[in-house]
């Protein structure tokens, strides 16, 4: 990650300005004690940086498909409810009692029909009456599935597990079809939106894994998996990326920003410890090691630095392999001082993260 971005002949002339205090006085000046590393190729693994959104992944406004007045309500703001549950029943005390008088209709088509087809063994009754009969129950058995139909769209039930929000209506309103009764949301797994600049389209594909941090969890990385890439690349030229977030945090909620990393491909990069590099509004400054006949000095050399993780940075241009770095003790150093070397533990564990 690039903490400053400025003009290379801007940091070029800070380390000319570093370098003006010790001209000509190396050889009068005690040895600083240093710590030193040496700068090699190392396999790393570009992070891609950029900002998403969680949105649920399930997740709908309840409302009715019919109109009427708001008999039972079972349910408060804040419920966590089953798929299935009853929340609340419309006014259908016309529809049970068309519902009675429909299903009587049903049984007796039905005894009828058992009769014709008991009669037309023994010749009494035709085949018409038969087929007659038939329709006659098919028809009664349709206005009962009807009726039905319509109680069931008067009960309100949850379609899916979730945790409802706010409810907006009350029991005696009258409601028309379309309106807001509460939103459902499913919390047990989110998805993340998130969009990439086209020339990093190459470096995400699907079933690819991408790490996400959150405002609201300070410290605490997940994992995510990519599960969507939009095939058209948009306008801005831009690629909308999904991501299915299996076990989100107990407060994630639906809105919140993330903090999305992805890793694109590994290859080999020039890797120093952070604690070796001056930030400056100038810009990136490494002390590099040069030899001498009096012994090791440095020299104060503008560099471009690049990705930062793991208290290691990459750096694009400024060092070669086998430079020598300072990366203690820089505050006390300019260029031409001598220096010497004194061991200093560095996490060389982390080296093998910045693969992944």
């Amino acid at each position: 990650m690039r903490r400053f971005s400025v003009p290379w002949h801007h940091a070029t002339a800070l380390a000319v300005l570093m370098s003006l205090p010790a001209a000509g006085r190396a050889a009068d000046t005690p040895a600083t004690a240093v710590s030193v590393w040496p700068v090699k190729a190392i396999p790393f693994a570009a992070h891609i940086e950029t900002i998403g959104q969680v949105e649920p992944f399930q997740g709908v406004t309840l409302s009715p498909e019919i109109a009427g007045r708001i008999t039972e309500l079972d349910f408060d703001s804040g419920a966590i409810v089953r798929k299935g549950q009853l929340l609340l029943v419309l006014n259908d005390a016309p529809e049970q009692g068309e519902l009675i008088r429909q299903s009587g209709e049903l049984r007796a088509a039905e005894t009828d029909l058992a009769r014709a087809r008991s009669l037309i063994r023994t010749g009494v009754e035709s085949h018409e009456d038969l087929e007659t009969a038939t329709a006659r129950f098919e028809a009664a058995k349709g206005n009962v599935a009807r009726v039905q139909a319509v109680i069931d769209q008067k009960h309100i039930r949850a379609p899916f597990d979730g945790s409802v929000g706010i409810r907006q209506i009350n029991l005696g309103q009258y409601l028309n079809p379309g309106d807001a009764i509460a939103t459902l949301t499913s919390y047990a797994r989110m998805r993340v939106n998130f969009i990439l600049a086209e020339e990093n389209a190459a470096s995400v594909q699907l079933g690819q894994t991408v790490h996400l941090a959150f405002d609201t969890t300070p410290g605490q990385d997940f994992t995510a998996t990519v599960t969507t890439i939009d095939p058209r690349i948009d306008g801005s030229h831009t690629l909308s990326i999904q991501a299915l977030l299996d076990a989100p945090p107990a407060d994630l909620h639906p809105g919140t920003y993330a903090h999305v990393s992805i890793a694109a491909k590994v290859a080999p990069h020039l890797v120093v410890p952070e604690t070796a590099v001056t930030y400056t509004a100038y810009g990136e400054t490494l002390f590099v090691e040069q030899p001498s006949t009096d012994g090791p000095t440095v020299t104060a050399t503008a560099v471009r630095a690049g990705d930062r993780r793991n208290g290691w940075v990459v750096i694009d241009d400024g060092v070669k392999p086998d430079d020598r770095v300072v990366t203690s003790g820089q505050n006390r150093l300019v260029t031409g001082m001598r220096v010497r070397e004194i061991p200093e533990a560095l996490p060389l564990a982390g080296l093998r993260e910045l693969a992944q």
